[in-house]
């Protein structure tokens, strides 16, 4: 492990403290590209403009002209958090505006990933005028192509990268296609059904057909921020704008029925709520339903407005939860085994990459096991399981800083054609299909090719800090100051600490003696700190010299907050 601290730029520190901003977040601001208070606006006048945004001018007003011609509409969503909460964005939206629309999630297991020409069949034979794609569709040449021999207008809504060809729809709207000079790549796909259904609303109200006021568009942004914490993608401006807008909404009390009930079946407080409860707690249960079940679940949630069917449906979904963190455990349990089985002395095919095959695996847990297993062991991984055709296997990968895995993914596939049905994704996670016989030569081909390029240094875990906090800004203040300061995610880290204490106590407690608790000295100052999922690693003993990476977290027990250290990492 190495760890290295951020750089701050001088100028962005200054420009940001004299905007009136605390010393400690200025400094996290500064080190995270902020360079004035314009960065720091997170008012929703504050939002990307949409005239940039490639084919959605166009794309509105088709679907404002389907609305108000009632064609009929069917909206093709994908089976993960964001997929959900696109898909009900868009259906919720279209129905208030008067129009006709249903929806399709494909089953992961029986139909696979995204617009295929067997649902653009469905489609068809649902009546479908128009159908629109929401996070997918960029990659299904066959299905759009069906879809349009079936006579129906095509929008394929989408934020994943785009191959070398793209599909032959009416309209695209994806911040990554060629051509589109949208400032926010890192949109995900209920960003981008927003997005279309905000310019929808005011072609709309141009034809005359709905009044201007009062805007429908803050209903849904609870969709945006769920879908877009949920799926991971880089907290640029623009999505913590988004992300900051649906929190307040869901702290004021606004949150639709749905995300009220996977609340309380969480335990998650509203008027407390952050971001890390999108995320780990909200999250997760949503996307339970298209891992294990079918994503419908998830979408009729959302859609609901019926408090005693959401709250059903929440608990099925919880439920689901628990169902998939045993068959994850299971299955990492498994990879594990199987990794550590392989004699580094003399079988060197994994040294840069992890690539598993779990014959009694669940599909819909591939992608949480391969994260597992890259945080694990710092490498690039992609775990398969059987899918519903039993000649076929599918896979997902994530990837390490660096490592770019669906490039990676498509250099495996144009050097060895034939060998991948289908792939697609971003920088670091991907999914794929490949036919059973063909596990072997694909193994062999992408551990090579991780051999070939993945760089040294992206094996090695590092971490990376916010340098060192004075001890007189570690107390419940700044650690409040701390939270409120986000939304912190990926592309946006929370901040990181760095110090040297003396211990003053050290003691395990909790289930199966897990959890480290500390009492750490810095000077004439004493401070609390906890250290969950603790190895069997040597612990710390008082009088030690403890140099940690640690966040300054609001501990709250039993009514009463205090300022504590959470221990990332003993450096």
């Amino acid at each position: 492990m190495r760890w290295i601290e951020r750089s701050v730029p001088n100028d962005s520190l200054n420009a940001i403290t004299a905007a009136g901003i605390h010393p400690v977040l200025a400094r996290l601001y500064a080190a995270r590209g902020m360079q004035s208070a314009e960065d720091m606006d997170l008012s929703i006048s504050a939002m990307a403009k949409p005239a940039s945004m490639l084919g959605l001018a166009d794309a509105a007003a088709l679907l404002g002209s389907a609305i108000t011609n009632s064609q009929p509409i069917v909206i093709v969503g994908d089976f993960d958090c964001d997929g959900a909460t696109s898909t009900a964005l868009l259906v919720d939206f279209i129905h208030k505006m008067g129009g006709l629309a249903t929806y399709i999630i494909p089953d992961r297991v029986t139909q696979g990933y995204g617009l295929s020409p067997a649902i653009s069949d469905i489609a068809a034979k649902a009546g479908a005028q128009l159908l629109i794609t929401v996070d997918n569709g960029i990659s299904a040449i066959a299905g759009v192509e069906t879809a349009r021999q079936h006579g129906m207008d095509v929008i394929v809504t989408d934020h994943h990268l785009p191959g070398d060809e793209l599909p032959r729809a009416n309209m695209i709207v994806n911040p990554n296609q060629p051509g589109c000079t949208f400032p926010y790549r890192s949109t995900c796909g209920v960003g981008v059904a927003f997005y279309l259904a905000g310019q929808t609303w005011r072609w709309l109200v141009q034809q005359g057909h709905v009044p201007a006021k009062p805007s429908i568009m803050p209903e849904y942004l609870d969709l945006v921020a769920l879908g877009t914490v949920a799926d991971v993608v880089p907290l640029e401006h623009n999505n913590r704008i988004l992300i900051h807008a649906g929190l307040r909404r869901i702290a004021a009390g606004l949150a639709r029925p749905g995300i009220q009930a996977l609340m309380e079946v969480a335990g998650v407080n509203a008027q407390t709520i952050k971001e890390q409860a999108l995320g780990f707690s909200l999250g997760p249960r949503c996307n339970a339903a298209g891992r294990l079940d079918n994503m419908r679940r998830g979408v009729d949630l959302l859609l609901s407005r019926d408090t005693d069917e959401c709250l059903a449906i929440a608990k099925e979904l919880d439920q689901l939860n628990r169902d998939r963190r045993v068959i994850e455990n299971t299955m990492l349990e498994s990879a594990i085994l199987a990794f550590e089985r392989l004699d580094p002395d003399t079988d060197h095919s994994h040294e840069k990459g992890i690539c598993l095959l779990d014959h009694e695996g669940h599909e819909g847990v591939v992608g949480l096991v391969a994260s597992r297993l890259r945080e694990r062991h710092q490498k690039p991984a992609i775990v398969f399981a059987p899918g519903g055709d039993a000649n076929i296997l599918k896979g997902s990968a994530r990837s390490v800083d660096g490592v770019h895995i669906r490039d990676l993914i498509a250099h495996v596939h144009a050097t060895h054609p034939g060998l991948i049905r289908a792939f697609g994704g971003h920088a670091m996670a991907a999914g794929l299909s490949i036919e059973s016989a063909n596990f072997g030569k694909f193994q062999k081909a992408f551990l090579s090719e991780c051999f070939a390029t993945v760089p040294d240094e992206a094996l090695q875990e590092t971490i990376i800090t916010d340098g060192i906090l004075d001890p007189l800004d570690i107390h419940l203040d700044v650690a409040e100051l701390l939270e409120s300061g986000g939304p912190w995610g990926q592309g946006f880290p929370p901040p990181l600490f760095h110090g040297t204490f003396t211990v003053v106590e050290s003691k395990r407690i909790g289930q199966e003696d897990r959890t480290l608790r500390l009492r750490l000295r810095d000077g004439n100052n004493i401070f609390e700190a906890i250290r969950f999922r603790q190895d069997d690693s040597k612990d710390p003993v008082i009088g030690d010299a403890c140099h940690i990476a640690y966040t300054l977290d609001v501990n709250s027990y039993r009514g009463k907050h205090s300022a504590q250290l959470k221990v990332r990492a003993f450096l």
